[in-house]
């Protein structure tokens, strides 16, 4: 049972040990080690961010600039046109005709060409509507390109129901204004804006300052038809701006906005956000699955290398138990010799009395060889009396030789609960002979009713006789040589002061005694072993030694071993 109960004890010291090494040597280094991991994670994530927006915003601006130019050649090509004609060469004959099939040539965008006089007479016509003669004069086109000279308008159907937008410029002729219109082809300028594409995903479109489509998606055409994500980007400055946001589909897309500068629409051009990120989510992904392998790594190499570092402090660990019994088992063997003088003085004086007796029966026994000589009752009598004096001698020699195997027996360390003031009684008992020998007076001075503390008494024993045996070396031949023990309460302590008037010890020693194989005694008087390992055995039980010592004055040994619970308090 208390083999399991060691293994078990010392199982669950190696997890602990285990435990601490991970927790308090590893897991603060890991834990700011993948913070900075997930710092650098996020600003290389932000980073990937920053450079798709910038990269859409780039791809965006180009492709603005495309669109500014297109619209720009043919607002060129209509002035040159209208400058290089008169309103009269237009708007008789094939003039214009001829000249719509040069301007298609150059320019395949034009779907119509018209002439328009002050006003807004369709005065000529060249294309696939029945317009020639109609009246535009309140039409927003015409009233706008009057006022301005140069007018591109935004989608819308007239005379002919179909959604398309016009170029119109003017000239001033003799003082009188005339005007020139071109129809943009609406499929080919919305192919011209959709040419940008933009991963698997990505749309391009054109709206007005409303929010109204100038162009329409690759998901449908919805010319004239409001967007609904206007709120998103209806707030667009000169230059271009990319945002991510979530649409009115419920996808969230990429954006990247800018403004035309010839009409002031808006180019969007935007990108599903799992298209867009997808590089960056991969190097994400990638780079989170390193951390966590190498994470896992680092935690296995840790939970490895902490089991092996707590093995070896668990084995130090009983190294160091089985080096502590050892040195108690020294302890005691030196103990034992310096109590051997004692005792054996004390042994011989029975021995010495029980051998008279041997030789008084031996007479008597002599006197009955001798022939009609009878066993008288005096001799019975002497008889009795030296078998008497034999077994009390016997008797005194068991009791000595049983307290000194009581010290010297190795016992397993157990707790229980010990009076101080009857045990250092005992001990004292082990030395009083020897300290009557060398004339040395011990004196024991305990208080009455004093609680008992939960400890080892074996041990406690063992602490006591050496702090006596170095008492008694310490008075040796000292003239009026004394010892003093005091047992008392103090607080929640029993404290025990052994004090003797001897040599003292030098303060340079002071701080030396109670280290193993430090000893002021001559080489073979002394192992160096007692003070050490009194020390020890207090520590263990819970308590403290202290030391106190004046040259040529003595020394005070105070142990100070901690009251139970129980005790601690006892007016409560």
């Amino acid at each position: 049972m208390d083999s399991l109960q060691n293994n078990g004890e010392q199982s669950a010291k190696f997890k602990r040990i285990r435990r601490m090494i991970i927790t308090r040597v590893l897991i603060a280094p890991f834990l700011i080690v993948m913070l900075v991991c997930g710092v650098l994670v996020y600003f290389f994530a932000d980073a990937l961010g920053r450079k798709a927006q910038g990269e859409l915003s780039r791809i965006t601006d180009g492709h603005r600039a495309l669109v500014d130019e297109f619209l720009a050649e043919q607002v060129s090509a209509l002035e040159f046109t209208a400058t290089t004609r008169s309103f009269t060469e237009l708007s008789e004959g094939d003039a214009l005709g001829a000249l719509f099939m040069d301007l298609k040539s150059k320019f395949p965008a034009f779907e119509d060409i018209g002439v328009f006089d002050e006003k807004g007479r369709h005065a000529a016509y060249v294309g696939e509507y029945d317009l020639e003669g109609k009246d535009y004069s309140n039409t927003d086109w015409f009233k706008a390109v009057s006022r301005r000279g140069v007018y591109v308008s935004d989608v819308f159907k007239g005379y002919r129901n179909v959604p398309h937008f016009v170029i119109a410029v003017q000239r001033i002729e003799g003082g009188r204004p005339w005007y020139l219109r071109a129809t943009i082809d609406t499929a080919y300028f919305s192919n011209l804006v959709k040419a940008v594409r933009v991963g698997s995903t990505g749309q391009a479109f054109i709206v007005n300052g409303k929010g109204v489509f100038q162009t329409g998606l690759s998901s449908g055409e919805r010319l004239e038809e409001p967007d609904p994500d206007w709120r998103l980007y209806r707030k667009a400055d000169a230059g271009v701006e990319s945002f991510t946001a979530q649409a009115s589909d419920g996808n969230t897309y990429l954006y990247a906005v800018g403004r035309l500068q010839q009409t002031g629409w808006l180019l969007v051009v935007r990108q599903k956000a799992t298209d867009a990120y997808a590089p960056l989510a991969r190097a994400v992904a990638v780079a989170v699955i390193v951390i966590a392998l190498g994470g896992g790594v680092v935690v296995l190499t840790a939970y490895v290398l902490a089991s092996g570092l707590a093995g070896q402090l668990a084995v130090v660990e009983v190294e160091k138990r089985e080096m502590s019994n050892k040195l108690l088992a020294a302890g005691k063997l030196a103990e034992v010799g310096e109590m051997s003088a004692g005792m054996a003085h004390e042994i011989n004086n029975p021995l010495q009395v029980m051998m008279a007796e041997c030789y008084l029966i031996n007479d008597v026994l002599n006197d009955l060889e001798i022939p009609d000589k009878n066993l008288t009752p005096a001799d019975l009598s002497t008889i009795r009396d030296s078998m008497a004096q034999i077994s009390m001698q016997i008797s005194r020699c068991s009791l000595i030789t049983q307290g000194l195997l009581k010290f010297a027996r190795k016992t397993d360390p157990a707790l229980h609960e010990v009076d101080l003031g009857d045990m250092v009684e005992d001990v004292v008992s082990m030395v009083d002979k020897r300290a009557h020998i060398d004339g040395v007076s011990i004196a024991v001075s305990a208080e009455k009713g004093l609680p008992r503390i939960m400890s080892d008494e074996s041990q406690l024993q063992q602490v006591f006789l050496n702090l006596l045996n170095n008492a008694l070396y310490a008075v040796h031949n000292r003239h009026g040589a004394e010892i003093r023990i005091e047992v008392q309460q103090e607080h929640n302590e029993i404290v025990v002061s052994v004090a003797d008037n001897g040599c003292g010890i030098e303060p340079e020693n002071l701080s030396k005694i109670f280290l193993p194989f430090f000893t002021t005694k001559p080489v073979g008087q002394g192992t160096g072993l007692g003070l050490s390992t009194c020390y020890g055995i207090v520590e263990r039980l819970g308590g403290r030694i202290e030391v106190q010592s004046e040259p040529g004055a003595g020394t005070v040994f105070t142990v100070r071993m901690p009251l139970s619970q129980a005790h601690a308090h006892p007016g409560a």
